[in-house]
């Protein structure tokens, strides 16, 4: 409530109020004057990024579609109850599914549009997984069945793999599938309280089908995980058809408008053809035939292209809390060294820069990295479809260390983004919270990290036994074929700058790869008496060694990488001297806090003295300076409009106090005057009349 004061009211606080308005600034002032500073342009680069200045153009179309639907609404998003996000959710990606039928959409602009939205619905698996599982596994035959009736969202699918008591370790799956050939059917069936499926998204109350991970058994042998289509609602009444007893895990940490799912069977037939039989097949008279030899592990397929997936995501989803928290640091100031003056932004303490800046290059390598992995995964597939798995083990062994380790970073690099943000981070509003909670997820599922660092060492310790015994190496881990020779080298590095030097920073990251690689090898054969054993107490029993080697190793590749994309874009002139030199400034910050991480190793190992090691905290430092006057320029250049980052901290216009109190304002909460608990609660408590009467 707002009162007109008084002239002696009005007299009274004019020169107090005009003494604490000294030296204050506005943050749009700030933003501006931030984004003036910039020595490269910022629109160039966001065009590359986006693949072209019509993808930016066309990103802002879909925004003002998305924006024009009730379901695209997000101003109440942060409001909603578990129920609500549930079906607000599927509303959404009902919604976009269907204006890309009616709009005969590229699958680029959906992809497009769940990003902008980002409003993860009960559809997330019938898109990430049922439908590229049926494509990847499927028959022809199986695939017409099913492809046109996924397509039109009159069957929804999801995923069945991982169970109560069993997630990664796949083969130890319980459910079991039996093949009854007297009536050519399976029988599907939960023989225990652990075998109930546990987690497939939309499984809880929206999926009508799963592609369901189960141990096959034929004529009483286990021929272990196959996977098969199995509907478990009636799709007129949406009920658990007889055997299946299916609903929802309950409230997550966050992810909350995704139903995630329990299941179980309890003796229930599907036909012959419900078994995905484009490898491996069941006949009509119980004969069991495997794949051919050389895609024994096609099936792997679908989860190295979700792995894929997940990397391409991390750069997405770290490049919007760096984009937040740098945008909220350029215009909060805090202390100034004497009242009057104004106060200090936040991004250019040393701290908080030298914090960000870093995050800020990772963001830009997982980008550059996420591209790589799908263009490698497409390859894959263009030669997997020649039934040509080459490639496979190499995907494999890339695609789950760098899952690994780019969601471990990821998720702690949003929660770092939130810490910068000070106390308004902690808002829901901040669009930080909400972004942490759906990411972290990330990090267990499709494979625990740990896990999939330890397949990555496999494939490392398997390399390193090939390369000791002569044979020839080829991909990410040819440098092994070399280790041994070099490991007498020692850093050439004499002074901070040198760090710089791409050639400098990829022979410290490889000699620490193959050093790592080398001692778990040596844990690994100690362990098991002299021999290389690749499961049971030997192995298990080594896996700290061997995740630090794993981790070296997609540390290795990511870098390389990074520096082969930046490298390539300016020598074919996609990108002006002057945004190539400030690209190539973020992949020299990238490759010295990597290198920081790992510098104990590099000492150990005698590669680099103790005064080499401390110059590359030097060289942070002076590359991080370098790079603040571009910080906020940098971020633009990943383009997010402010619907899609649907944070107060993160707006481009800088405007943020007004956005915070424009939140609060639409808290339900405040939608009365006196607040929801007065009457039943606090009325008594405050108000003697009625405490009397009570």
């Amino acid at each position: 409530m707002s009162s007109r004061a008084d002239p002696r009211t009005t007299q009274l606080l004019e020169a107090p109020c005009r003494t604490v308005m000294r030296g204050s600034t506005s943050p749009m002032e700030d933003a501006a004057a931030e984004r003036r500073k910039a020595t490269f342009d910022s629109e160039e680069l966001a065009a590359f990024l986006a693949e072209g200045k019509d993808n930016l153009l066309r990103r802002e179309e879909l925004v003002k579609l998305l924006s024009s639907q009730p379901w695209g609404d997000k101003t109440h998003r942060y409001f909603l109850t578990r129920e609500q996000e549930y079906v607000c959710g599927l509303e959404a990606m009902v919604g976009m599914w269907k204006i890309m039928r009616e709009q005969r959409m590229s699958m680029e602009d959906g992809i497009a549009m769940r990003s902008l939205a980002y409003f993860p619905g009960g559809l997330e698996l019938h898109i990430g997984m049922f439908i590229p599982t049926i494509l990847s596994q499927g028959t022809p035959e199986q695939q017409a069945k099913w492809m046109p009736l996924s397509n039109r969202l009159q069957v929804i699918g999801t995923y069945a793999q991982t169970e109560l008591g069993h997630g990664t370790f796949v083969r130890g799956l319980q459910t079991v599938a039996v093949y009854d050939e007297s009536a050519r059917q399976f029988v599907v069936h939960s023989p225990c309280l652990e075998s109930t499926k546990w987690w497939p998204g939309g499984l809880g109350k929206t999926a009508t089908h799963v592609v369901l991970m189960a141990r096959l058994f034929v004529k009483g042998r286990d021929y272990g995980p196959h996977a098969f289509v199995v509907q478990i609602r009636d799709l007129d009444t949406h009920l658990p058809l007889p055997g299946v007893t299916v609903g929802d895990i309950g409230p997550k940490m966050g992810y909350n408008s995704v139903d995630n799912g329990f299941l179980s069977f309890d003796h229930v037939r599907v036909p012959r053809e419900a078994m995905l039989m484009r490898f491996a097949q069941v006949t009509e008279e119980g004969r069991y035939v495997p794949p051919p030899p050389d895609n024994q592990k096609a099936s792997y397929a679908t989860m190295v292209y979700v792995r894929a997936t997940i990397v391409r995501d991390s750069g997405d989803f770290l490049s919007r809390a760096v984009t937040i928290a740098t945008r909220y640091t350029a215009v909060r100031r805090q202390t100034a060294s004497k009242l009057g003056e104004p106060e200090v932004q936040v991004l250019d303490y040393d701290n908080v820069q030298q914090t960000l800046l870093p995050l800020m290059a990772r963001a830009f390598s997982f980008v550059f990295m996420g591209r790589s992995m799908m263009h490698m995964y497409n390859s894959f597939d263009a030669a997997r479809a020649r039934n040509d798995f080459v490639a496979l083990p190499e995907l494999h062994a890339l695609s789950s260390g760098l899952k690994a380790l780019c969601t471990d970073v990821t998720a702690a690099g949003i929660e770092t983004c939130r810490r910068q943000c000070g106390g308004h981070g902690y808002l829901l509003a901040s669009g930080l919270p909400t972004l942490f909670n759906s990411y972290v997820q990330n990090c267990t599922w499709e494979g625990d990290n740990s896990v999939m660092y330890l397949q990555t060492a496999r494939y490392l310790i398997k390399s390193a036994m090939a390369a000791q015994a002569g044979k020839p190496l080829t991909g990410s881990a040819q440098y092994l074929s070399a280790a041994s020779q070099q490991a007498g080298a020692r850093c050439g590095v004499s002074s901070p700058a040198d760090w710089c030097s791409p050639a400098h920073q990829l022979a410290a990251l490889t000699r620490v790869a193959a050093q790592l690689v080398a001692q778990a090898a040596q844990v690994l054969a100690r362990a098991g008496g002299g021999r290389l054993s690749f499961d049971g107490e030997a192995w298990n029993s080594s896996t700290v060694d061997l995740i630090r080697a794993a981790r070296a190793h997609a540390s290795l590749y990511l870098h390389q990488n990074f520096v082969d994309c930046v490298e390539a874009a300016a020598e074919q002139r996609e990108l002006g001297d002057t945004t190539a030199a400030v690209l190539r400034q973020l992949v020299q910050l990238h490759g010295v806090s990597l290198l920081m991480e790992v510098a104990g190793d590099l000492q150990e190992g005698g590669y680099c003295t103790g005064r080499q090691a401390g110059m590359l905290r030097e060289q942070q430092r002076a590359l991080v300076y370098a790079l603040r006057p571009n910080a906020l320029a940098l971020v633009d250049a990943f383009a997010y409009p402010d619907y899609q980052l649907n944070s107060a901290l993160g707006r481009k216009d800088g405007n943020v106090y007004q956005a915070l109190l424009d939140s609060a304002r639409i808290n339900p909460l405040n939608a009365t005057p006196e607040g929801p608990a007065y009457k039943p609660v606090l009325q008594a408590l405050l108000n003697p009349e009625v405490r009397s009467r009570m």
